[in-house]
């Protein structure tokens, strides 16, 4: 499967949705901009952040992740409402990994910005 490329999209916010996500992680490259991501999936998934374990598109699911419940969903800051690191000297997330629990979901990303 190939990554999902969000890091050239220029409208705020933006919604993308993607049906038939199998059990293997499905990368969502993510903008520069992005301040909040909230990841949404029809049925039970897995999602994670490159962390101690490097996850990679069409990858196995490793044990560093979080669970979404059936049509619920999960949210990550990535930078403060301002743009800017919310603490500076991190690496913050460029992708965000998604993977369904069992057979498949469709999962909706939502992507927001901060003040400019």
């Amino acid at each position: 499967m190939a990554a999902i490329d969000l890091s050239n999209v220029t409208k705020v916010p933006f919604i993308h949705s993607k049906a038939s996500v199998g059990t293997a992680w499905q990368e969502v490259k993510l903008p520069n901009w992005v301040c909040r991501v909230t990841v949404v999936s029809s049925a039970a998934a897995w999602v994670t952040v490159p962390n101690s374990e490097t996850p990679a598109d069409a990858g196995a699911v490793g044990t560093n992740k979080i669970g979404i419940p059936s049509d619920s969903g999960a949210v990550f800051v990535i930078r403060g409402p301002d743009n800017k690191p919310v603490i500076p000297g991190l690496t913050y997330a460029t992708s965000i990994f998604v993977a369904s629990q069992s057979s498949t979901c469709t999962i909706a990303v939502l992507l927001e910005a901060g003040r400019q």
